[in-house]
């Protein structure tokens, strides 16, 4: 960790607080009212100096900051009315809750066009990986593609884009994507849930940079350390496996072993290109309980409807594969069918009932078939043996139905997960009943099987190997930036006003639960991001601290008693009223605030946490 960059990023957050305290200050300078303290952080004075009657300090709690005036509590008598906030008319007042929040807007609309005049380097909005069954992957994007306009707004980065179609929810959008051939073409994608992030997706990653070799981090301690690789070493491939560009994936899953097999890095460092076999470290094992199966996949989570075959044939996404061409479907791939009869047949289980559903196909709609239809887990206790491990060792077939385990019946594959963790690695008994290859029980609305058969096996804690060596992947950036000040200032009021329409949706999401909780951060998580904002350069910090002013801004304009905005919606209810809440209702709604408020930071520090574990 950088101690410059660190010190950058604390300066930066610090400086945000500073410019919305000022803005009290000023504020309460222009209404008349006598300011007594002006502190940057809470708690106890560590030091400072006071000017003109103000007592300027640094505290030494340093999350936040306070204006103290002159008649903040109406029962404070010590200046009289003149010098004194309670003593002014609303007006002024308002002006006074809602200085920092002014201060703060005008912050962001000066540093975005600054930053956007010198150029900022945002991840390229195109498309790296696609995920298969995904929303984006449904709407046949492809890698390569660029994220040209969501919902007919401009996108300037990847991040951007994401948030869109996070805060457009689970409602279709539109969207115009250019191919790698430069022409434009418009999708409509419909977002999906991930319970994982807790927001709505469309299921892709960025590209990655594909012409430059991808740096190690290498642990010093590691396995690839004692082998003599250094911490920055450039990686060619992983044996032989090309690591720069398409086939870097691929490269990568040649770490992912479980046998401890050594693995040759092709390297390049100051002496040159060189290839190092590293054998792997084996890890501590404890992991959880596990017999090497895998749910059986045979649920449709996505069908593309503009390959022709796959909409004559009618296949829905939830829609659960029991039987292909007259055979139960017991692998977990469609692989074996791109060569059939020239009727293609699909029964699937639909809503508790069986369907079947049939269409002419030839050899190329078979093709296309097998590439239009993606497939997912069943939550059924239908099971895929990984070989090398228990469950394949005593013979368990994919496609195999546990009932029970140790004679307690298992309703699902998460129910069978549970049942061999408890076990603890003690011996099991498992029922199984295995498909029959000619056979599907229409009445039944499920596969037809072999009588139930009792399988004695042990669980096992896989081995974790480690090669102490993680390739740095970067990716793809793009520099935006303004050709004039003229225009850097309406690129600025343009990010400005979107990121105010953002942090409205995001909120009204979060209500509504379209947007999971598990999102919201504080000052961990926004230590980090400014660090590593202030690790991409100067003007990249800029940028973002004027998205942080705008963050700061909104969060205080909330109707939260305690909050400026709460000030605020007491003031209009004055106006409306003709006179002030009572004391009895201001004190407890400002008590009720800080509870809230006090709630909300210990939540989103517990988010932090888990975002750091």
């Amino acid at each position: 960790m950088s101690l410059g960059s660190t010190l950058l990023a604390a300066l930066g957050i610090g400086f945000l607080i500073f410019i919305h305290e000022l803005g009290h200050f000023l504020a309460a300078r222009t209404a008349g009212v006598k300011v007594d303290v002006f502190s940057l952080g809470f708690g106890p004075r560590l030091c400072g100096f006071t000017w003109q009657g103000t007592d300027f300090r640094l505290a030494l709690v340093p999350f936040g900051g306070y204006v103290m005036v002159a008649g903040m509590d109406a029962a404070d008598r010590r200046y009289g009315a003149s010098a004194s906030l309670w003593g002014k008319p609303i007006g002024k007042r308002a002006l006074f809750w809602s200085g920092g929040v002014l201060m703060n807007f005008a912050f962001a609309l000066v540093a975005f066009p600054l930053a956007l005049l010198s150029g900022v380097d945002f991840t390229a909005p195109i498309v790296g990986t696609v995920q298969p069954g995904g929303a984006a992957w449904e709407a046949d994007i492809v890698s390569g593609d660029r994220l040209v306009a969501i919902a007919g707004k401009p996108v300037y980065s990847f991040d951007n884009a994401l948030v869109e179609i996070a805060l457009a929810g689970h409602r279709p959008v539109a969207l115009t994507v250019r191919g790698e051939g430069g022409a434009d073409r418009a999708v409509v994608v419909s977002p999906r849930w991930s319970a994982v992030d807790g927001r709505y997706e469309l299921g892709v990653q960025p590209a990655i940079v594909d012409d430059d070799a991808p740096l190690l981090a290498v642990m010093p301690s590691g396995a690839a350390a004692r082998a003599g690789i250094t911490d920055g070493s450039a990686l060619i491939a992983i044996n032989g496996v090309g690591a720069v560009g398409a086939t870097l994936p691929a490269a990568v899953r040649q770490l992912v072993r479980d046998d401890g097999a050594p693995v040759t890095f092709s390297v390049r460092d100051d002496s040159g290109e060189r290839d190092v076999v590293v054998t792997p470290s084996l890890l501590p094992n404890d992991g959880p309980w596990r017999i090497g199966c895998l749910p059986h996949a045979r649920v449709v989570l996505a069908v593309r409807a503009s390959v022709d075959v796959a909409a004559r044939l009618g296949l829905r996404q939830g829609d659960v594969v029991l039987a292909i061409d007259g055979r139960p479907f017991v692998v977990d791939s469609l692989e074996g069918h791109r060569i059939g009869p020239l009727d293609l047949k699909v029964a699937v289980r639909r809503d508790g009932a069986i369907v079947d559903l049939s269409t002419s196909a030839s050899r190329e709609d078979r093709e296309a078939f097998v590439a239009a239809v993606a497939l997912g887990p069943d939550d059924a206790a239908l099971v895929q043996p990984m070989p090398g491990l228990p469950g394949a060792a005593v013979g368990l077939q994919s496609g195999d139905r546990i009932d029970a385990v140790d004679g307690e019946p298992v309703a699902d594959f998460v129910g069978l997960r549970d049942a061999i963790e408890r076990s603890a690695g003690r011996e099991v008994t498992l029922t199984v009943r295995r498909a029959r290859r000619d056979s599907v029980d229409r009445e039944r609305a499920e596969l037809t099987y072999e009588p139930p058969q009792a399988v004695r096996l042990t669980p096992i804690r896989p081995p974790t190997y480690d090669f102490g060596a993680t390739p740095t992947i970067a990716n793809r950036n793009e520099r935006v930036q303004a050709d004039t000040m003229s225009s850097a200032l309406a690129m600025g009021g343009t990010m400005s006003l979107d990121l105010i329409k953002q942090l409205y949706v995001t909120t009204k999401r979060l209500l509504t639960g379209d947007v999971g909780a598990q999102n919201l951060g504080g000052i961990i998580r926004i230590g980090q991001i400014s660090y590593r904002a202030a690790e991409r350069g100067p003007t990249w910090l800029l940028y973002l601290l004027a998205m942080l002013s705008m963050n700061l801004a909104f969060v205080n304009l909330l109707p939260v008693p305690i909050l400026d905005g709460g000030h605020l919606v007491f003031l209009a209810i004055e106006a409306a009223k003709g006179s002030p809440v009572s004391p009895r209702v201001h004190n407890y709604s400002q008590m009720a605030g800080l509870v809230f408020v006090l709630f909300l930071v210990l939540f989103v520090t517990y988010n932090d946490i888990l975002q750091l574990l």
